[in-house]
């Protein structure tokens, strides 16, 4: 199969032409370049843009249905979540009276519309991901917090060793969120591998304690009115980006990325390798990540708004998506493309119909059975569905 026609962002050149073979790119040719693969299925691309399959580096799946909670602007999480749950306890209950099974269900839908291939969950694994078209991250050690995580001293300091450890660590803006930090390494006996989440009250020095520090800034400044130092801590660690959930952040992975473009702590470069190059770096998703000879086919195909190839890529939609590629193997695809995909496609039959905004969609995923469970439920109060669906 070829992909033809494509800006693909990242890379400073004319349209392109990504041919594919099972589950790898196997060339990047010049779309004006001389056509050398007559044999192969063509599909045509007019102004489109192509990357890498999204990593969302922290994510709660189980939390997606709830509209953002907060009520004013607080000093740390623990302050946060004990308001939450005086001042929002029936809603809270209603939530989480739905099942599990359906309530992660829907997290992986969420990241599925917005282009993310790889999400890494922060929380207990449960067999409801196990046929998900996105990769469900389980690297190493989730623990919530230092001073909600239980025993952390000693997961993170068990002779067998479950790294790299995924903690929120600083979160807020208070001098318990800077101690708790220096607490952590304190006690990280071994110098277990850290990824931090959060690290709004982190410092240069601390960050050299940290092999990643994910950046969540949406969720951040919703509830604590800032977020981390981003300019400093990237001197010492690799940052990389989530999206958190919709209890505290938008549900449009796209969203999130313009709230944090908008402080310009990062280069649009860098934003873009923090959920794509440099997250499979550190997740070692080792053929992930980037659009090159070689890799992995994951690849989401959108259309382009703009002649900067960056702005057309953080001015993106789940609306606009036309394509998205998991191991080769479509999840994904726009109606409008639904035609072009029958060579390519032996059937469509376990492809659910999503309409998003007015456009519709297909994906290879039980989606219209999880929102007719979902809109069944009587939870005593309107669950929250992702204003993404109509």
């Amino acid at each position: 199969m070829i992909l033809k026609n494509l800006h693909i962002v990242g890379k400073d050149s004319d349209s392109m032409d990504i041919h594919i073979k099972g589950d790898t790119i196997v060339s990047i040719r010049n779309s004006t370049d001389k056509d050398i693969f007559n044999d192969d299925i063509k599909l045509n691309f007019e102004n489109c843009i192509a990357f890498p399959g999204l990593i969302n580096s922290h994510d709660h799946l189980e939390y997606n249905l709830y509209p953002r909670l907060g009520h004013k602007i607080y000093r740390d999480y623990v302050e946060w979540g004990n308001d939450i749950h005086i001042k929002d306890k029936e809603l809270i209950n209603s939530i989480e009276s739905v099942p599990a099974e359906l309530r992660l269900q829907y997290g992986v839908i969420k990241n599925l519309i917005c282009g993310v291939t790889s999400v890494a969950h922060h929380g207990s694994y449960n067999p409801a991901l196990n046929y998900s078209p996105v990769t469900i991250i389980r690297k190493g050690t989730c623990i919530h917090s230092v001073r909600l995580g239980g025993r952390w001293k000693y997961k993170i300091n068990l002779p067998k060793s479950g790294e790299p450890y995924t903690i929120h660590t600083g979160e807020g803006t208070n001098t318990e969120s800077s101690r708790e930090i220096d607490q952590l390494i304190r006690w990280n006996l071994f110098n277990r591998r850290l990824i931090g989440i959060h690290g709004i009250a982190m410092t240069e020095e601390q960050s050299k304690n940290f092999s990643a520090v994910i950046w969540c800034p949406d969720s951040n400044i919703f509830l604590f009115g800032k977020t981390a130092d981003i300019i400093s801590l990237k001197k010492n660690t690799a940052i990389l980006f989530g999206t958190d959930s919709t209890l505290t952040a938008d549900g449009n992975i796209f969203e999130n990325l313009r709230t944090a473009r908008k402080l310009n702590l990062l280069s649009d470069t860098e934003l873009f390798h923090s959920l794509t190059k440099t997250a499979a770096e550190v997740w070692g998703l080792n053929n992930c990540g980037s659009i090159e000879e070689g890799k992995i086919t994951d690849i989401v195909i959108a259309r382009q708004n703009s002649d900067n190839i960056y702005e057309s890529f953080y001015n993106t939609n789940p609306e606009d998506i036309l394509l998205i590629l998991k191991n080769g193997e479509v999840v994904l695809f726009d109606r409008t493309i639904k035609e072009s995909l029958r060579g390519v496609m032996k059937h469509t039959k376990s492809f659910n119909e999503i309409n998003i905004k007015g456009h519709i969609k297909y994906a290879d995923y039980p989606v219209g059975e999880i929102i007719k469970k979902l809109k069944a439920l009587k939870t005593g109060t309107e669950i929250h569905l992702n204003d993404n669906f109509i």
